[in-house]
C-alpha cells in the first residue's frame, strides 16, 4: 500500500520544466502547483515538531520555492524523479542554512526574524496550507510526525528521497539489515496510524 500522495508523472513534469526554463511563465506557475503540496509536505515532515519550535515551514516552504525556481536554468535532468530529489535536497540545504543563521544569531544575543519572500507565486500570503482539500496531506503529515524519530528518518529517507536502503545505512551508519527492519517497522506502524492493514 502506497501512504504518500502520486507524485506527477516524471515524463509531464520534465515537459513543464524545459518549458519553465525556457521562460514560459504559466509553466513556471503550472510547475509551482503540480508541486506544492509535496514540497510541503516535504519541509514540514523535515522540521518536525522540534525545528518547527524555531523554524517556520511557510518561510522554510518560500525559500525553497524562490531558489528552486530561481535557479531552474541550471537544473539538469538524471532520471526519473530527478527533479524531485533536486528539491528535496534545495529543502534540507535550506533547513540547515537557517539552523546555521539562528544558531549564529542566538550566540550574537539576537534574535531571528521571520520574511516572507516569494512574491510571484501563487500560495497564501499568510499560513502556507495545502491545495489538495481532501486533507490527506494534512493526515499524513500528522501521523509521520507521530512515529519514533529513527523511524521517521528512515521513512523519509527512503520514501520521499528515493534512496535505496543499503545508500540510506552508509549515510546513517547502520547496517542494511538495521535500516530494512527499521523501514519495516515504520510502514507497519504508519499503517496502524492511518487506519489501514500492513502492506503486504
Amino acid at each position: 500500500m502506497e501512504f504518500f500522495p502520486e507524485v506527477p508523472g516524471d515524463d509531464e513534469t520534465q515537459i513543464v520544466v524545459a518549458r519553465a526554463q525556457a521562460g514560459d511563465d504559466g509553466a513556471m506557475e503550472g510547475l509551482f502547483e503540480r508541486l506544492h503540496d509535496h514540497i510541503l509536505l516535504s519541509v514540514r515532515l523535515r522540521l518536525g515538531p522540534r525545528l518547527r519550535s524555531v523554524l517556520e515551514s511557510r518561510d522554510i516552504f518560500q525559500g525553497v520555492a524562490l531558489e528552486a525556481f530561481r535557479d531552474l536554468k541550471n537544473f539538469t535532468p538524471r532520471g526519473p524523479g530527478s527533479y524531485r530529489y533536486y528539491l528535496n535536497r534545495v529543502i534540507l540545504n535550506n533547513i540547515r542554512d537557517r539552523m546555521r543563521h539562528f544558531g549564529a544569531l542566538k550566540r550574537q544575543g539576537g534574535e531571528l526574524v521571520s520574511q516572507s519572500r516569494l512574491q510571484d507565486l501563487p500560495g497564501k500570503p499568510a499560513d502556507e496550507t495545502y491545495f489538495d482539500p481532501s486533507g490527506r496531506f494534512e493526515r499524513l503529515e500528522r501521523e509521520i510526525s507521530g512515529l519514533p524519530e529513527e523511524m521517521r528518518q528512515v521513512l523519509l529517507m527512503r520514501s520521499v528521497d528515493g534512496l535505496a536502503s543499503k545508500e540510506v545505512a552508509e549515510m546513517l551508519d547502520k547496517s542494511d539489515a538495521a535500516v530494512r527492519k527499521l523501514y519495516s517497522r515504520a510502514v507497519a506502524q504508519l499503517a496502524t496510524r492511518m487506519g489501514n492493514e500492513e502492506p503486504t
